[in-house]
């Protein structure tokens, strides 16, 4: 066990050096180990102080993930940060890398903390819908006041230390190396006799009662308004610092982090982190490198392609654009230009990334670009080496290697690299270079051109169309998904986008496909004039329009739907539309529809995509649903076969991968 934990004693310091690759997570055997090691630095008369630090890249970056969805096996990070808080010989936390969660709080634990410059501290749990467990509610707001505490807790964002607010929790800040950082630290704590000195004891942070009482008010009426349960929690155990005891906030915050823990945000939360790592693990062929990326063509016009190209930029590549009409590579330009001096946080210099681009026609812009992107057809003909890779981007037929992007480009999160039937090794992984490139989240799909995303949305679409069928308001339709969570409503949304986009789409017989009617009737959208869709626009803004219930209510019964029916049942189409996409092989799993259906369609992360809310919700109970309404298109709302044999085995859509193909 103690391997996890090395034990060295040089002049009267004790090093206990946390080994547990690749972050040090502070999992039970390491805190078993510490404990340990702890008594034996204490009991040995010859040391003086206690060292704690952590071998390769990083100090501990928090607990290990595995332990977080459930109670922990003692000993608890809670009870090692107490051990270290309690001990009679001074502690000092050496502090490099990303000091996380866990980490964090045993380095808050410590006496005295020194760091290397460039170190980041931060408490990101509420990334995972939970909280702090081992005092950090409590200890953080000693230390900078309930604002600034608060901020760090509820954004999860990690500061460095070399500035504050990250600065307000190391002693020292040094250069070089760790070991020679902590050691001239612990000589000068030697020298002035210096002995433990435990962070709860601490009063800088409370001192200003009025400040702390109002940033406690201000951040309740924030969160009090969200879905989220960590927020709130947080908030409270926070307030809780500075009326109660030490020891007695300790446990509120225990009991807050069990609050969190069993609630199934957290499940959610969790499952959607490791489901987007997982799908970003893009398998390649044995012995296929990911080629070196400097440059790309982006070929076509249009906002695809002015996407394309910024996107690019941003990420610091050069830019081949190329377009056959010369006014329309003006234009494109001048939208390019434009868009990066508007810029994005963080992004190089505007005219730095100019200078990457040169654009002209499309046969002149393949020298030298390293793989084209086809950003709008009529470019399939432009001649280029045969080995060049040529990305499909735009919605088109994929035989070789395509990518779907999260609108728009150059923000959207999201790419999926669709692997056509006839995708070379080469062609896999230029995709998959180009969007770790980009900073994008990857999801492999196998389609001749067929997105996850494109899927998900008509089936969503073709449901809310069938609850109108069966009596529902659009308008009942709307709210109900924005109260489950889903910021996107479905039918106010084809009127931004055009009602004539969405009208073609098929219906099953005795089926209404209801952009269709409305553009029949004159409603064409937002843009449309009169500008009416489903929605009134007089004024530029959504309301909704009495006339169009009179309308839709002469060609179908009105009939009241509760709100969570119409969510389950929108909800429920969408999973199974996901699990025929895994039973025919285009994903890898469930959980890879979960991934799109949260970064390109707006689900909230605290569902955990389609397919892990009904998982919550049940699976049963939603097939059940499905069966039971009663409408013609009885194809697309009989559950796929999966569901029973899921139900059957005590199983949710997490256990859900497809077939294994064939070599």
């Amino acid at each position: 066990m103690t391997e996890l934990v090395g034990y060295a004693v040089r002049d009267g310091i004790a090093y206990l050096e946390i080994d547990n690759p690749p972050v040090n997570a502070l999992s039970r055997d390491v805190r078993l180990a510490l404990l340990d090691l702890l008594d034996t630095a204490e009991e040995d008369d010859t040391v003086d102080v206690i060292v704690l630090l952590g071998a390769g890249a990083s100090f501990p970056s928090g607990a290990d993930l595995r332990e977080l969805e459930k109670p922990f096996e003692p000993p608890s990070p809670a009870e090692l940060c107490e051990r270290v808080a309690l001990s009679d010989k001074p502690v000092v936390a050496a502090l490099h890398g990303n000091v996380l969660g866990a980490g964090f709080e045993l380095a808050l634990a410590a006496h005295y903390r020194v760091a290397l410059a460039g170190t980041r501290v931060g408490m990101p749990e509420i990334k995972l819908g939970l909280m702090p467990s081992a005092g950090g509610t409590q200890l953080l707001p000693r230390f900078v006041g309930a604002g600034t505490a608060l901020d760090m807790l509820l954004s999860g964002q990690a500061f460095p230390v070399d500035r504050m607010p990250g600065r307000a929790f190391v002693d020292a800040v040094g250069d070089g190396a760790l070991m020679d950082a902590a050691d001239r630290y612990c000589a000068k704590l030697v020298a002035d006799g210096a002995g433990p000195r435990r962070s709860a004891d601490r009063r800088d942070g409370l001192s200003d009662a009025a400040a702390f009482q109002g940033a406690i008010a201000d951040r309740l009426a924030q969160v009090d308004a969200l879905p989220d349960v960590a927020p709130r929690e947080i908030v409270k155990a926070v307030e809780a610092a500075a009326l109660l005891p030490f020891e007695a906030g300790i446990a509120f915050e225990e009991a807050a982090f069990q609050t969190c823990q069993s609630h199934p945000q957290a499940a959610a939360l969790s499952h959607i982190l490791h489901a987007e790592r997982r799908a970003a693990a893009v398998p390649l062929p044995q012995g296929q490198a990911l080629p070196e990326l400097t440059r790309v063509g982006v070929l076509g016009g249009g906002p695809l392609a002015a996407q394309c190209v910024v996107a690019c930029l941003q990420s610091g590549l050069g830019v081949n654009w190329g377009i056959r009409d010369p006014e329309r590579l003006r234009e494109g330009v001048e939208q390019v230009t434009a868009a990066l001096q508007q810029g994005v946080a963080g992004a190089a210099d505007p005219g730095t990334m100019l200078g990457r681009l040169r654009s002209g026609s499309s046969e002149d812009m393949v020298g030298g670009a390293d793989l084209l992107i086809h950003a709008a057809r009529g470019q399939g003909d432009v001649p280029a080496p045969h080995d060049l890779v040529r990305i499909v981007a735009m919605a088109s037929r994929v035989d070789g290697i395509g990518l779907r992007f999260a609108a728009p480009v150059q923000t959207g999160r999201l790419a999926e690299i669709v692997q056509g039937p006839d995708c070379t090794a080469p062609q896999l992984a230029a995709a998959l270079a180009l969007v770790r490139k980009l900073g994008k989240q990857p999801v492999l799909v196998r389609s001749t051109g067929d997105s996850v995303a494109g899927r998900l949305i008509a089936a969503a679409h073709r449901a809310a169309d069938a609850l109108v069928d069966a009596g529902a308001s659009p308008f009942a339709v709307d709210r109900a998904l924005k109260e489950w969570g889903w910021p996107r409503p479905l039918f106010q949304s084809r009127d931004v986008v055009g009602l004539s986009e969405l009208a073609p789409a098929p219906r099953a017989e005795g089926a209404r496909n209801w952009s269709q009617v409305l553009v029949a009737a004159g409603r064409a959208g937002r843009a449309g004039t009169p500008p009416q869709g489903f929605y009134d626009w007089s004024g530029g803004i959504a309301r909704a329009d009495p006339a169009l219930d009179h309308l839709i209510d002469e060609m179908r019964p009105r009939r009241d739907w509760a709100a969570g029916d119409i969510a389950r049942l929108v909800i429920g189409a969408m999973a199974n539309e996901g699990a025929r996409m895994v039973a025919s092989g285009m994903v890898r799993s469930a959980a890879d529809v979960d991934v799109v259906s949260v970064h390109a369609l707006d689900i909230r992360r605290l569902r955990g995509g389609v397919m892990k809310a009904v998982s919550q919700d049940g699976i049963f109970a939603t097939a059940t649903a499905m069966r039971r309404l009663d409408h013609p298109d009885r194809g697309f709302w009989e559950p796929a076969a999966i569901w029973a044999d899921l139900a059957k085995n005590g199983q949710t859509f997490d256990d859900l991968v497809a077939p294994r193909r064939a070599a």
